[in-house]
């Protein structure tokens, strides 16, 4: 008997769609595809951090970007992400450098409402605890 542990075949088709997960959100180019892979794999704290990392590349210099991100619910997404993972400090900083690029947002009163709402501003802050 071998002293390692062999993958499964469903373990080898849950890494397989993880892996294509991640590459999907990464070539995405729009907010709307990586805001709904960020709800559809909440659980998943590699999934959250290669998304924000996502969403901070897609809005960092993009103003059309950051007004369509709120549309779709990015902040809270990313709120979501930062009470969900508390303890994974890869998806702390990925968000917060998302919520950073996402800045421009809280001049919008509309944003600024999210972001509230959401509890971004308590996410970020039990982060730096």
């Amino acid at each position: 008997m071998s002293g390692g542990s062999a993958m499964g075949s469903a373990d080898l088709g849950l890494l397989r769609q993880c892996e294509e997960v991640l590459n999907a959100i990464e070539a995405a180019d729009d907010v709307e595809s990586v805001v709904a892979a960020m709800r559809a794999h909440a659980g998943s704290a590699r999934v959250q951090e290669v998304a924000c990392g996502a969403l901070r590349h897609l809005t960092g210099a993009d103003a059309e970007n950051r007004i369509r991100a709120g549309t779709v619910g990015a902040v809270e997404a990313v709120a979501a992400a930062m009470r969900a993972h508390a303890g994974n400090a890869g998806v702390q900083e990925a968000a917060g450098a998302a919520l950073f690029s996402l800045r421009n947002m809280v001049t919008n009163a509309e944003n600024r409402t999210r972001a509230v709402t959401a509890g971004a501003v308590e996410a970020v802050a039990a982060a730096m605890r």
